[in-house]
């Protein structure tokens, strides 16, 4: 963000430039922000978009007013590793930026991210889930189950050796805590034999989202056909490059 400082130093020498300066700085401080979001994040692609006019006065303060951000392919760490997030939408409120835009803090921040189901079951893994003594399962695969619920097939096991075929059951999505996932089936899958002491039990899948930063939280989640759509929001974040 350096380039924003440098941008204004030539507009100074040129003699203001008006609108058309204003304009040219505006489109240049979007494209390097995209910029160094993709390398410091390692996102596929992003955008930012700059809202307000005129955009050198804002440079000045060192307060943008409306930011939005737009992030392809970004690897969220979850307690597992990362999760691939297909998409991003933020819009952030009053970006305040501090000595040479390396610091800035957010005033209000909300949005959406897509998680594909493809890659939320690649971030579970193959890890067993406990469903009755001497009973395990793992997910192999998730799709959209119609009604807001999710298709989970599941592959059982039984004292170690694993049962043939793939179960499938029905689970709802809900958030724990603001920052975990939590894949609920109202039972248990029908493996074809009995289970000992599975009565009352159920099946519950969790996942939960890194650190996210101080400030912000998750507010719903949802199942929808091209994955789990999920809403954020927060204020007073802190975006500094030693923040994590």
């Amino acid at each position: 963000m350096r380039l924003l400082r440098i941008v204004v130093v030539l507009v100074v020498l040129l003699g203001g430039g008006g609108l058309l300066a204003d304009r040219w700085a505006h489109h240049r401080a979007e494209g390097e922000a995209a910029q160094r979001v993709e390398e410091r994040e390692g996102v596929e692609h992003a955008d930012v978009g700059i809202r307000g006019f005129p955009f050198l006065t804002q440079v000045v303060s060192g307060r943008m007013e409306h930011v939005d951000v737009r992030l392809d392919g970004y690897r969220a760490r979850t307690e597992r590793g990362r999760v691939r997030v297909a998409r991003v939408d933020a819009a952030l409120g009053g970006v305040r930026f501090d000595g040479d835009y390396e610091r800035a803090r957010v005033e209000t921040a909300s949005g959406t991210a897509r998680i594909t189901y493809r890659d939320l079951v690649k971030s579970l893994g193959d890890e067993e889930i406990p469903v009755a003594s001497g009973v395990s399962a793992k997910v192999a695969s998730l799709k959209d189950g119609g009604k807001g619920r999710i298709a989970v097939g599941v592959e059982g096991s039984v004292l170690g050796h694993a049962l043939p075929g793939t179960f499938t059951v029905l689970c709802s999505v809900s958030l724990k805590g603001g920052d975990r996932f939590v894949l609920h089936a109202d039972s248990l899958p029908d493996l074809g034999i009995p289970l000992p002491g599975a009565s009352g039990h159920s099946l519950d899948i969790e996942q939960k989202a890194g650190e996210l930063p101080e400030g912000l939280r998750l507010d719903s989640v949802r199942a929808a056909g091209d994955g789990l759509r999920v809403r954020f929001s927060g204020k007073d974040l802190d975006l500094r490059e030693d923040a994590r």
